[in-house]
């Protein structure tokens, strides 16, 4: 028997903690038709994936291996359904980190991914990697906003882009990835046009899935995730950042900031 795997592997900013977020609101629905696996149930895997994007090394590698060997080797082969695989952290840390411009490492990742899946599951295995992407600018945009607010990031808009100038685009990931995991296939599809659609970026992705019987009328689609408030807070946290405060007082204090953002967008 043909096995269908989807890997949702990234990319970060893109609307995958919207997906995520639906994925478990409408886990009684979809229960019956596909195998969801998230974060928390191949955790090891996101962490080595990580750990090998900061440090891209023969020995980091074997460990994504490994990892991902472990964890294809913990499914049930006996269960028919269809699984889908959803965490951005495959693709390794989100640029703007640890000095990362892009996702270069995604490539030998995906590589690790789909030579274990298709070791568990049999050759004839249809491996199939999907990416949600965004345009540049409200990428960069994006990522800039969840680096200042999760890190002590200290450059502003302008000189957080000039970084990224010699970077490569996820187009190029996307085609480097194609050509590391083949024959698995390559998929792809644009926030800014799911973003349009009934079920938002949950609905091309649950368009890759072989679920007939699933009646997607019953699902529910849940309101965009970790959008950056339009009412200033990034020039205060941008300044927080600046500030000789200690890295405690700075956490808490954005996090204080964060609810008064919610309570006036609310």
């Amino acid at each position: 028997m043909m096995r269908k795997i989807v890997i949702h592997a990234g990319f970060h900013k893109t609307g995958t903690t919207s997906v995520q977020s639906m994925l478990r609101e409408n886990a009684p629905v979809l229960a019956p038709h596909v195998r969801v696996l998230l974060k928390q149930d191949f955790e090891d895997l996101t962490n080595k994936a990580r750990a090998f994007s900061i440090d891209p090394r023969e020995k980091t590698l074997a460990s994504v291996d490994r990892a991902a060997t472990a964890f294809f080797d913990s499914l049930d082969l006996d269960d028919p359904r269809p699984i889908l695989m959803s965490s951005e952290d495959l693709s390794g840390h989100m640029p703007g980190r640890h000095g990362l411009e892009c996702y270069d490492s995604a490539g030998l990742v995906m590589k690790c991914i789909a030579d274990a899946a298709r070791a568990r599951l049999g050759k004839t295995a249809d491996v199939l990697f999907y990416f949600s992407t965004r345009a540049r600018a409200p990428w960069l945009r994006s990522t800039w906003w969840q680096n200042l607010r999760s890190t002590r990031l200290t450059h502003d808009f302008a000189s957080y882009c000039a970084q990224f100038d010699a970077a490569r685009s996820l187009d190029d990931i996307l085609a480097e990835v194609a050509a590391d995991v083949a024959p698995a296939g390559v998929m792809s599809f644009p926030l800014e046009t799911a973003s349009d659609l009934p079920l938002g970026p949950l609905e091309p992705l649950l368009a890759l899935l072989d679920m007939p019987d699933l009646d997607r009328a019953v699902l529910r689609c849940l309101p965009a995730e970790n959008v950056q408030p339009d009412i200033g807070i990034d020039r205060v946290f941008l300044a927080l950042n600046q500030s000789a405060l200690p890295e405690q007082d700075v956490k808490a204090a954005k996090r204080m900031i964060r609810r008064m953002g919610r309570r006036a967008t609310s």
